[in-house]
This record gives structure tokens, sequence and C-alpha cells, in this order.
């Protein structure tokens, strides 16, 4: 390797995975050389910890991988936008390192306000994913993330005096009132922060949490520095780790003003971009 990259994060939706979620051979293949060369692969994503679970076994990271790695972080992932930051050992457990969650009541009065509108709200708490009900749009996302939710928000999380707070709320795109999830994102409460993911998916965490701020912090567990790292991505949830890496890539199929704020761009998820930018990353 001549190229001095020790680390490359990379988007999953859009970018590792193609538009039906699979990861290709090729994306695998590439994956696999840069981990073989020393360099860590950090997956960045606004999907929960469980999420990631099959796609690094898939990816044959730690501790799923065929050897044993000399780096202590291999197979670490940046979840929920930025809130948790962790890696499953060995006996499959989930190891967070880093975590911030939502403030308690400014989620319940996010929450409260979706589910007076007839719209459908989803709670994460670790592991946990809990939906305020059960329809075609949960189904989409048990599909699309191979996690089943563990039950239904109730007086567990919006009044019960121990609830702990959730790492991160959802807002799916709502068909019958398109200007519902703009109306939540411009309204949400001090201290919370809105992202959109996906086909306009509304993910709220607690302010100064992104990709980015995962992202700093497993670089600086790692002892890495920005020219170290490069970040693939095709969202605006992205933009945030191009800002802190020394180099961006954008995928084909990102929007203008995220290509704009790439360095190069490479082919798009159906055409294998991440693995020809990894080509390219490793030199």
């Amino acid at each position: 390797m001549t190229s001095g990259i020790r680390l490359i994060a990379s988007d999953v939706d859009g970018t590792l995975l193609t538009p039906d979620h699979r990861i290709t051979p090729a994306v695998r293949t590439a994956v696999r050389r840069a981990t073989d060369a020393g360099v860590t692969v950090v997956l960045a994503s606004a999907r929960g910890p469980e999420a990631f679970r099959h796609i690094v076994a898939e990816l044959g990271l730690p501790p799923f991988a065929e050897s044993p790695s000399d780096d202590p972080l291999a197979g670490a992932f940046v979840s929920f936008q930025g809130a948790v930051v962790g890696h499953f050992l060995a006996d499959g457990s989930l190891d967070v390192l880093h975590e911030t969650r939502l403030d308690l009541e400014a989620a319940r009065e996010i929450v409260r306000t979706v589910v007076a509108a007839g719209h459908v709200a989803n709670w994460y708490d670790g592991a946990a994913w809990l939906p305020s009900r059960w329809d075609e749009l949960g189904e989409l996302e048990a599909r699309a993330t191979a996690v089943e939710p563990a039950g239904f928000i109730g007086d567990a999380q919006l009044v019960d005096a121990g609830a702990r707070a959730p790492h991160k709320l959802m807002v799916p795109p709502c068909a019958w009132d398109p200007e519902l999830v703009p109306r939540i994102a411009a309204n949400l409460p001090e201290g919370c922060e809105g992202f959109l993911s996906g086909e306009h998916y509304l993910e709220i965490v607690a302010s100064g949490v992104d990709k980015s701020s995962g992202l700093v912090q497993l670089a600086a567990d790692l002892g890495v520095g920005p020219a170290a790292m490069a970040a693939v991505g095709d969202g605006p949830n992205d933009l945030g780790m191009f800002a802190h890496v020394g180099t961006a890539v954008a995928m084909a199929n990102a929007s203008d003003a995220v290509k704009a704020a790439a360095a190069w761009v490479t082919a798009s998820n159906r055409e294998d971009g991440l693995a020809l930018a990894i080509d390219r990353l490793l030199g």
C-alpha cells in the first residue's frame, strides 16, 4: 500500500449495499483486500448495531473473520448516525465504545407529536427497535435491516420515571402528508438534531452527534489523523464525515451537493462503486 490511507469509512445504504440491500462479491473482495493491507474499514450508518451484525459477518470482519486481526477495533462501526460506536466481541456480544442519548423528555415530545399526527415513530435504544405501531413502513424497515422490533413504544418509554432515553428516533416519509416530516424537522426541541437519510427518512439524535463525531472518536482510539482517513458515501448525512477526512469520495448515485463536497466520484452502488473506490484509495 502506497497511499498512506489507514482508515476507510463507508456509508452502508446507497454505498456498501446495492439498491436491493446486497453486498456484491467485488465489494466483499475489496473490503478484504483493504483489511489484509492493514487498513481499518469502518461502517457508518443511521442503522442500529443489530443491523450491522449480518453485514459485518458477510464482509468477514472480526469477530467473524476467518483469521484473527491485530487491529483491536477491526469490525468497528458507527451506528445510529454516530450515537453508538461499537463492535462485536468474539462471543457475539456488542461492545459499546462510545454512546450519546437524546434527552428523554425531548424524545417523548417528538414521539407524541408524530403519533398525534397519525404517523409512525420509531424508538431505538441499543439493540432494541420499538415502533409506535406496525405497518408497511415497519415491514420495509425489517426487510432492509434484517432486524425485527423488540416491541412497541408504550408507557415504559413515554411515562415511566425509570425510562431510558433512546439513542435515536426515526420518522419515515409520510405518503399522505409529504410536509409532515419537514415540519417535524423544522420544529425539533432544543438539544435535538435531525438528518435525512435514504428516501427522506428523518433521523433524530442529540445535538452534536453525527457520523463524523463517531468517526472522530474511533480515529482517536486508533491514533489515526485526518490525512490518513477516507470516507465514501452518497447522502447528505455523509457530509460531516467528508469534512473530517483527508479524502472524501462520492458515489455516482449521490446528489450533486454530495458530489461537490467530494475529492472525486466513483461508480454507483449498482456498479461496485465502493470496490472501485477502495482499490483507488489503496493505491
